[in-house]
C-alpha cells in the first residue's frame, strides 16, 4: 500500500511541476518481446526451476493507447491511458497423457495471456538537435489493473497449430501492477501541430503475476514505442 502511494504521489508531483508547460496528446504503440523472471521458494528444488527456465520463453505482445504531454524547454511530463496485451509461452514439448489433442497433432505450446489497463507517469528529459528534432532521455512509473487472463494452447500437427482458449482462473492473480520503464527516443516535428516519436523502450513489472503461490513470475518488455503528437 506505501508502495501505490509513493507512485501516486509521484505522479500528482510530476504533474502539478508541469502544468504550467506546453500541452500537447496523441497516440501510440509498444510492440513488445514480453519475458518474465522466475521467483521460486525454496520449497522448489534446482532441478525444477532449470526445467521451467529450459521450458518458458518470450513472446511478441503490444500495448497501445492515448498519451497527454506537458512539456518545458528542458524537460517534460507525459501521462496516458493504455491497453496491454502480454505474457510469456513455453517452448514446443510432446504431448502429455493428461492432454485431449485433435486428431493428428504431435506436438505442443502453451501460451499465457494477460490483459491490462495500464496508467504511465513518464518524465522526459529533451536535447534540442535542430529546429525540427529533438533527442531526449525517458525514465517513468506505471500502475495497471488486471482485466483478464487466459491460457492459450496451441496443438501442431506438423507445422500447423490449432489453437485453444480458456480463460484462466483469476482469483490467484494479483489486481494492481506497478512497474518501472526507461527509454531513450527521438522526436520528429513536421510542424506546430504535428510530430512523430520513435523510442526504444524497457519496462520491468516489479509486481508479481500472482498473490500467493511457490512459483511467481514478473514480467518484462523490451519494445519499440512509436507515437504520434498533436
Amino acid at each position: 500500500m506505501k508502495r501505490l502511494l509513493f507512485l501516486l504521489g509521484g505522479m500528482l508531483f510530476c504533474f502539478s511541476l508541469f502544468s504550467q508547460a506546453e500541452f500537447k496528446w496523441g497516440l501510440e504503440v509498444y510492440p513488445n518481446y514480453s519475458h518474465r523472471r522466475l521467483i521460486a521458494q525454496t520449497t522448489i528444488s534446482n532441478s525444477e526451476i532449470r526445467e521451467l527456465e529450459a521450458m518458458e520463453v518470450g513472446r511478441f505482445s503490444y500495448t497501445g493507447g492515448l498519451f497527454a504531454q506537458w512539456r518545458g524547454q528542458r524537460a517534460g511530463f507525459q501521462a496516458g491511458l493504455r491497453f496491454m496485451d502480454t505474457g510469456y509461452r513455453t517452448v514446443r514439448t510432446n504431448l502429455s497423457p493428461d492432454d485431449f489433442p485433435p486428431p493428428g497433432a504431435e506436438q505442443k505450446r502453451d501460451i499465457y495471456q494477460n490483459f491490462n489497463l495500464e496508467i504511465p507517469a513518464e518524465l522526459q528529459f529533451y536535447h534540442e538537435l535542430n529546429e525540427k528534432n529533438d533527442f531526449f532521455f525517458m525514465i517513468g512509473l506505471s500502475l495497471a489493473y488486471n482485466l483478464a487472463n487466459y491460457h492459450k494452447t496451441a496443438f501442431y500437427t506438423g507445422e500447423t497449430p490449432e489453437v485453444r482458449r480458456e480463460k484462466a482462473d483469476n482469483d490467484n492473480f494479483a489486481r494492481i501492477h506497478y512497474s518501472f520503464q526507461s527509454g531513450m527516443g527521438w522526436e520528429h516535428h513536421f510542424n506546430e501541430g504535428f510530430a512523430i516519436v520513435v523510442q526504444p523502450t524497457f519496462q520491468f513489472w516489479m509486481s508479481s503475476l500472482l498473490k500467493e503461490t511457490d512459483i511467481n513470475r514478473n514480467l518484462y518488455s523490451v519494445g519499440l514505442r512509436l507515437g504520434v503528437k498533436l
